[in-house]
């Protein structure tokens, strides 16, 4: 007696798991992401401001716009596990003594070979991210509207290449680094399967610091299978 009601509730469970993986959405949303990070820069003595008063540090703001494409497994109509991956490139030039890495993560003199014997000398640097994500997602919809929630990982590898007019260019690929991100967004459903959603986030990558830090907003189109 024992083992058939072992059996009947072993089978109970398998079938309820069963309906409850049957019951389980996955979507996939093409994505657009521009990333923002804003530096302050100290000015030369001397330097004045637009509006004619002295000026002691300069704003400024470095956009990088990433596109890719993310899955999600969602269950119970709330919660998501999503994976994404994405890449964008970004090309600069300044004077070699104001060549500085955004993340601090990478020596330009050591990893690319820069000289900065002469520091008025224009350096172009090349660099390509590539990112992944994996993060938690909760989803409360309202009628045709829809919050989002979440915190994750993100995986970042860097491609740097430097140019210099009669120099051989250098390139450089830095290991992949994790960082947390964090977020939230809305979204409106246009049909049961598809939906816009739009999202503010925060890239950590000075954790457990919460600054400096880089912004993102991202539009994505989903659709539900």
């Amino acid at each position: 007696m024992l083992n058939c009601k072992l059996i009947r509730a072993c089978a109970f469970t398998l079938l309820f798991g069963m309906s409850t993986l049957a019951q389980a959405r996955i979507s996939i949303e093409p994505f657009a992401t521009v990333s923002s990070k804003k530096e302050i820069k100290p000015n030369k003595a001397g330097k004045k401001t637009a509006s004619g008063g002295a000026a002691s540090e300069t704003e400024v703001v470095k956009q990088r716009t990433t596109y890719g494409v993310r899955g999600s497994l969602g269950f119970f109509s709330l919660m998501k596990l999503q994976a994404g991956i994405g890449t964008n490139e970004l090309i600069t030039t300044s004077k070699t003594s104001q060549a500085v890495d955004d993340y601090g993560e990478i020596d330009y003199q050591k990893d690319l070979d820069m000289d900065t014997s002469t520091p008025d000398k224009e350096v172009k640097l090349t660099e390509t991210q590539r990112k992944g994500t994996a993060v938690l997602v909760i989803d409360p919809g309202f009628w045709i509207f829809i919050l989002r929630a979440k915190a994750g990982v993100v995986a970042t590898q860097r491609e740097m290449t430097k140019e210099v007019v009669g120099e051989p260019a250098v390139k450089f690929v830095s290991p992949i680094t994790y960082k947390p991100t964090l977020g939230g967004g809305a979204g409106i459903k246009l049909s049961s399967s598809t939906f816009f959603m739009a999202e503010y986030s925060l890239f950590l990558y000075k954790f457990p610091k919460k600054a400096p830090f880089e912004r993102e907003v991202t539009v994505s189109f989903g659709v539900s299978l």
